[in-house]
């Protein structure tokens, strides 16, 4: 495969695994109503790669190494993604390898892993995407209250109304 790390083209035969990750922000959780509520703003994809072969050509994989281990934020990597690529922004944050050497002293690297984990969504929802995908917006209430919860009932958005903790006589 080519592997790219920020413009740089490498030829090495290599193990990819991915992780595709959706994120969901902090306000998602359980409603009053017992439904959940997943408020998905994208999805991360992380890779893991390994160097199934050695690399016997010292120079390539000294120019690798020293862009994997180089201390940035992230890199731009070119990637397999399905039967394509993905350009991604991420970082590195462990690089492993072992040194080997051959009863005529002959020294190279092999199993090297890595790992690659996203800096942004390469996937990020719109609140048009929510809509185009069957779920209405929330209604424009002609008097909402403060403290309104709208349900979702598979078909429309309805108000359901909670009791005020302030009213409630005990």
């Amino acid at each position: 495969m080519i592997l790219t790390i920020d413009g740089v083209e490498f030829d090495v035969k290599c193990e990819v695994r991915r992780e595709a990750t959706v994120h969901a922000t902090e306000i998602s959780g359980e409603l009053m109503d017992g439904t959940y509520f997943n408020d998905v703003d994208g999805t991360y994809y992380d890779y893991e790669l390994y160097f199934s072969y050695p690399l016997y050509d010292r120079d390539k994989y000294a120019a690798i190494y020293e862009a994997l281990t180089e201390p940035v934020d992230g890199h731009a990597f070119v990637l397999p993604y399905n039967n394509s690529t993905i350009e991604i922004a991420a970082r590195v944050e462990t690089v492993s390898d072992e040194q080997i050497e051959t009863d005529s002293g002959f020294k190279f690297w092999r199993a090297t892993r890595f790992g690659l984990y996203a800096n942004a969504f390469s996937k990020q929802v719109s609140l048009a995407e929510v809509i185009t995908r069957g779920r209405a917006p929330i209604p424009d209430a002609a008097s909402p209250s403060i403290g309104d919860t709208y349900v979702w009932d598979g078909t429309e958005w309805t108000v359901t109304e909670f009791p005020d903790a302030d009213d409630i006589a005990y």
